[in-house]
């Protein structure tokens, strides 16, 4: 496997596992997470969730199967029929669904018009709205014509406005998109992607940088666990750049930002896939590639996924 195709494989599976293995401690707050696991939460579903099977992923991976599945289906950014795939997995079930996804997609008229129902939900909350339920699922988009950043960008906001419609949630869609994408194109420095990535998303606006900042501090000062805020999307945005820039490895990075607590899943999977994109499938360790459930759709989805998603025959 080459490097790109290593690093592609590494962010979608890393997707799922920081998504899987965060479950397990979703709401749990940092203190209540040493108590019950004084050496670190490690594995998948450790907190026994009821109803969830270990190493089961949550709606942030189905959401990003959503867009996979679409894109392999129609061979471009559909925002239509990803808004129709997000709406049938949510009747279908939609396990897990966040109340802002369940608000927009439940909206009259969101199949023919998504952006007028989401940007309507996010104007009755006084513009307040920002969580992060559009960065959980955005990963697909920095791989998608990896080598073209407007290309990155448009996909990136016109995907993330489908439900999210705030300009925080856009702009951290943006910066994991182009992160992603970055490490494709074959920048190995984080530092190097974290300050292109600052200079192109701090105009979205002005809140987004001094989140970012927080990720070249401590982890502990980003406060994933605050109970009012941990649903946030800059909290998320700022726990995956921090666990790309500061770790050696997949696994530790992602535990440290998971062993943080809040909203773990999302956190998780954000991590997950910017640290498969830095790090690639084979810096993921094989326990949590075997104890992921449903592994194989992810293995049938990269294959298509990557094949209609060439530039020169690279992979």
């Amino acid at each position: 496997m080459n490097k790109t195709k290593d690093r592609i494989k590494g962010v979608i599976f890393g997707n799922a596992i920081g998504d899987a293995l965060g479950l397990g401690l979703e709401g749990w707050d940092k203190e209540a997470i040493k108590r019950h696991y004084p050496n670190g939460y490690s594995f998948y579903n450790q907190g026994k969730r009821i109803g969830w099977q270990e190493g089961e992923w949550t709606d942030d991976t189905e959401q990003m199967l959503c867009i996979m599945d679409s894109i392999i289906e129609k061979g471009k950014v559909d925002i239509k029929d990803i808004a129709r795939r997000i709406y049938n997995w949510a009747r279908g079930g939609g396990k897990g669904i966040g109340m802002t996804v369940a608000s927009v997609i439940y909206s009259p008229g969101f199949i023919d018009n998504p952006y007028s129902a989401s940007k309507r939900i996010w104007e009755i909350s006084g513009r307040y709205l920002a969580p992060n339920g559009g960065i959980m699922r955005t990963s697909p988009l920095g791989i998608w014509r990896y080598w073209d950043r407007d290309e990155v960008i448009k996909n990136a906001e016109d995907v993330c406005r489908i439900t999210h419609f705030d300009p925080r949630c856009v702009g951290s869609c943006v910066a994991v998109c182009i992160a992603i994408s970055s490490f494709l194109n074959g920048i190995d420095d984080p530092v190097e992607i974290y300050r292109n990535v600052l200079d192109i998303v701090k105009d979205y606006d002005p809140r987004i940088g001094p989140y970012l900042e927080l990720a070249k501090g401590k982890v502990s000062g980003i406060k994933l666990d605050e109970k009012r805020s941990m649903g946030y999307t800059l909290k998320t945005l700022a726990s995956g750049f921090w666990a790309m820039l500061n770790s050696k490895t997949f696994e530790e990075g992602l535990l440290a930002v998971i062993n943080e607590g809040g909203d773990t899943d999302t956190n998780g999977a954000v991590s997950g896939a910017l640290l498969g994109a830095r790090f690639g499938y084979s810096g993921i360790p094989d326990k949590y590639i075997k104890g992921l459930l449903k592994r194989d759709i992810l293995e049938e989805r990269i294959n298509l996924f990557t094949e209609i998603n060439k530039k020169d025959n690279d992979l």
